[in-house]
């Protein structure tokens, strides 16, 4: 069965295996406070709609509704998760769900870096900087005149890099504590610190 939960990226640091260092990213999985669950019956999937993040100081009416009727104080993010046993309005969900065993997949939003060339954007080795060459990083032909007479869809080109969301999978859990809500994997995930990420197991 799929499991989700959602956390925040606390950042590197490593652990010692031995004299082998291992990096590892530590994620604060405070537990998911659920504001509904949805049926097949009524909504025509299962799910588990739950609030995330810091504390939403001035919800609009409409969220606030939403969180008034199941008592759970308004956050920043609400996200859906794969249904849970015994899930209902107003309870939580904690990182203890997650199998210390198996493989987590990590999905987070990448660190926007703005408008970039296609050297800093896709690792071109642009021209060279001696013999009268007047353009040292740009792209070099796109395309013919007459065939195609186009530039071609997905051409790699500068324009806005970053800002997305992308998703590490098969990362190893090195260890979870439930009591403190840590997380502590083997390896990068995307995202800046303090960044909200989705960890998907199953």
């Amino acid at each position: 069965m799929a499991i989700a939960i959602y956390g925040t990226k606390v950042g590197m640091s490593r652990i010692f295996d031995g004299d082998q260092a291992i990096p590892v990213t530590v994620i604060e999985v405070q537990p998911n406070e659920i504001v509904e669950v949805k049926t097949a019956e009524k909504h025509g999937y299962q799910a588990v709609k739950v609030a995330v993040g810091k504390k939403r100081r001035k919800p609009t009416k409409a969220l606030a509704g939403e969180f008034k009727k199941s008592d759970v104080a308004p956050r920043r993010f609400l996200r859906e998760i794969p249904t849970v046993d015994g899930a209902v309005a107003g309870g939580k969900v904690g990182v203890g769900i997650l199998d210390i065993k198996v493989l987590v997949d990590v999905s987070g939003l990448i660190k926007g870096r703005g408008f970039a060339g296609v050297m800093k954007r896709h690792n071109f080795s642009g021209h060279k900087a001696t013999h009268g060459t007047c353009k040292h990083r740009g792209p070099g032909s796109i395309g013919c005149r007459m065939d195609p007479g186009r530039v071609f869809k997905n051409k790699r080109m500068a324009g806005h890099w970053g800002n997305e969301q992308v998703t590490v999978r098969n990362l190893r859990i090195v260890s979870i504590d439930a009591e403190k809500n840590i997380l502590v994997l083997k390896g990068a995930i995307p995202g800046a610190n303090g960044g909200l990420v989705a960890i998907k197991q199953g």
